[in-house]
């Protein structure tokens, strides 16, 4: 008699298992393919890498393997192609303005050559999307291409006095008009805090200075950065390069200012930091929540120092 019971509580409780998975598969979310409105523009050793390592989930090409149509497997990974698609999708390319795909090529070179993508977890059971060291190699020569120059002629000069002159008068003019969409406004004081570094991006052709406030720079000073205490503010201020013929190189049109503004409550889903940017010299709020999760995206390869890029060398 036990042995029988025995044999029917095992079976009701395979019948039980059999009928969850059936009604989990029956649930379990599809990954679609929507149409590819672009493709991105890349020459093809470059293109053939994006395929291999990144499509599968940063595309409308989702190429789907038995396992990952599994039941409670298939709802993660539609998931994570969610997610993925969210953060850039190589098959609307089209959307993205020429500023943003060069933007985000760097991105993509950043995390790859961190070795944060593809993710590893990925790669366990998709071992042909692993990146070389070759592959890496690929990738950034073909970035190298992309560097921006600006010779000056006499005609750019001026133009350059002049957007520089109404710049300043814009920025006395409407200090406290301009709100980001996760409601960082811009702050002026940058003007008056501790110039924490300087950088050059050859890439996209831009010069800028980094301040800190008095927060931040203490941090910098007494090597409290990781994490960086809630206050801290970071300022970039970002100009275009322009090189005379003689090489010497000059800051040009105003291009932006961003803000990093450290608060572990209020930008818990962007590792405790949150980030703001101003274009022009009209000071146009730039982006959308989601954009801001972008930003902490590319800052995930300085995780050591905080999230911050180009600490100052003499701290």
């Amino acid at each position: 008699m036990k042995l029988t019971t025995r044999k029917k509580t095992i079976a009701a409780f395979i019948t039980i298992a059999l009928t969850a998975i059936v009604i989990v598969s029956v649930n379990s979310s599809i990954v679609t393919n929507p149409p590819v409105t672009g493709e991105v523009e890349v020459p093809l050793q470059v293109k053939q890498i994006f395929e291999r390592a990144c499509f599968s989930c940063h595309s409308n090409k989702t190429n789907l393997s038995w396992f990952d149509k599994l039941p409670v497997v298939s709802s993660i990974v539609a998931h994570d192609v969610t997610e993925a698609r969210k953060r850039f999708n190589f098959s609307e390319w089209d959307k993205l303005s020429p500023v943003d795909k060069k933007a985000t090529l760097w991105e993509i070179y950043n995390m790859v050559n961190a070795g944060k993508m593809p993710l590893r977890s990925y790669t366990a059971i998709h071992p042909e999307a692993k990146v070389s060291k070759a592959d890496i190699s690929i990738l950034k020569d073909y970035l190298n291409t992309l560097k921006v120059s600006h010779i000056n002629d006499t005609a750019i000069a001026h133009e350059t006095i002049i957007q520089r002159l109404q710049w300043q008068k814009q920025q006395v003019a409407a200090d406290t008009l301009h709100v980001s969409a996760n409601g960082i406004t811009y702050m002026p004081e940058y003007r008056n805090w501790q110039v924490m570094s300087t950088t050059s991006r050859f890439d996209n052709g831009t010069m800028r200075i980094m301040y800190a406030n008095p927060i931040a720079y203490q941090a910098i000073k007494s090597k409290n950065i990781n994490p960086w205490p809630n206050g801290s503010v970071i300022a970039k201020v970002v100009w275009e390069k322009r090189e005379d013929s003689e090489g010497n190189v000059h800051p040009g049109k105003f291009v932006n200012i961003q803000y990093m503004i450290r608060d572990n409550d209020k930008y818990k889903d962007t590792e405790g930091w949150g980030f703001a940017r101003f274009d022009t010299p009209k000071l146009k709020p730039y982006g959308t929540i989601l954009s801001f999760k972008k930003c902490i995206a590319c800052h995930q390869v300085v995780k050591k120092t905080g999230f911050v890029f180009d600490l100052s060398t003499k701290n």
